[in-house]
């Protein structure tokens, strides 16, 4: 391992998307040193394809890992030769970048890397990660305003970013221990210059005012990048620190807001530095399932794996919006009844 790919000029930054990843990306690469690109995805491939869940593919991701661990079992030397097949791989990727940009270090920025940090500390373990922490709350605000707005199913797009990636992120910090960067979004708004200047010390580059005013950085080039915020200033601004706040004005976005707080606990909410009763204290509990609303059960979780209670409840409450309180729950009905007749339907005909 000695002359193995470590990951010495690579930083990765870890967090919840609309996190302010891309602000923090666009402001180190300030740096002359410093080179980026849009979201890679890079690494989530290799160090998915020995899992046997969390992938779809058509050629059936679990039978394909199934066989690739046989492999490795009992006709290598096991994980460590695929992990290092995957350094000299990452490598590869890594450098070129590098190659082509004249830069000596990269920093690779995407937020569903959430879910496989103990790998990449165990593949390069002389990276830097800088863990970037914002309110949850503000996250899902952030969310809804900017990708799902009235459509409520598409939250479920979300589930892994909203619900899995704040346990991941603080058995990272937790796992990594003083070797974690962690900065938090409120904080880095706010005193951009004092948090930029102390990270830089973490990282061991030399801070420069260009990380304050990035409107001359170059902007980072592919589909996955952020298009909503970033593009609409050149310097860190405190205006969406308490953006979040107004979601108690809308009871759809509240009752939302008070599921997902009541999802996370108080104890993940604190060991991440955001106090439970605090937001407590804000949004309030509220009720699991209150009438006229959509339920955040549904909003969150993936239609293919609705009861037909679910099902029901979809149907009623998009009814109520078209046809009211009293023929809503009514014309739900229906729906469902046509709905499970198709399904039998199509079920019958492939019958031999």
């Amino acid at each position: 391992m000695s002359d193995s790919y470590l990951g010495d000029n690579l930083i990765f930054i870890i967090s919840q998307p609309r996190s302010g990843s891309t602000l923090l990306q666009r402001m180190l690469s300030g740096h002359a040193d410093i080179k980026s690109s849009a979201e890679t995805w890079l690494m989530l491939h290799p160090l998915y394809a020995t899992r046997d869940q969390g992938i779809t593919t058509e050629y059936g991701a679990k039978w394909a890992a199934l066989a690739f661990n046989d492999f490795l079992e009992h006709y290598t030397d096991g994980q460590p030769v695929y992990d290092e097949a995957v350094r000299d791989w990452a490598k590869t990727f890594y450098e070129n970048a590098l190659a082509h940009s004249n830069g000596k270090i990269f920093i690779d920025k995407t937020p569903r890397y959430a879910m496989i940090i103990s790998e990449l500390l165990r593949l390069f373990p002389k990276a830097r990660f800088i863990f970037l922490l914002r309110n949850p709350m503000a996250v899902l605000a952030s969310e809804m305003d900017s990708f799902v707005k009235d459509d409520f199913n598409t939250l479920s797009v979300f589930q892994s970013d909203l619900m899995e990636a704040p346990h991941q992120i603080a058995a990272g910090i937790a796992q990594l221990g003083k070797k974690a960067i962690v900065i938090r979004y409120e904080q880095l708004v706010s005193n951009p210059e004092n948090q930029m200047r102390a990270l830089c010390a973490e990282l061991g580059i030399d801070y420069c005012d260009a990380m304050l005013d990035y409107g001359s950085t170059p902007e980072a080039k592919g589909f996955m990048t952020d298009r909503v915020g970033i593009q609409q200033r050149t310097r860190p601004v405190t205006g969406s620190v308490g953006k979040w706040k107004l979601m108690v004005d809308d009871p759809q976005l509240l009752h939302f807001a008070q599921q997902y707080l009541q999802e996370l606990g108080p104890e993940l909410l604190n060991a991440l530095g955001y106090p439970f009763e605090d937001i407590l204290a804000v949004v309030g509990e509220g009720e699991r399932n209150p009438k006229g609303l959509y339920p955040w059960r549904l909003a969150i979780n993936c239609q293919d794996f609705f009861s037909m209670r679910d099902r029901y409840a979809q149907c009623r409450y998009r009814r109520r919006v078209t046809k009211g309180r009293l023929l809503g729950p009514v014309f739900a009905l229906y729906d469902l009844w046509c709905e499970t007749c198709r399904r039998f339907g199509r079920a019958i005909a492939t019958l031999p």
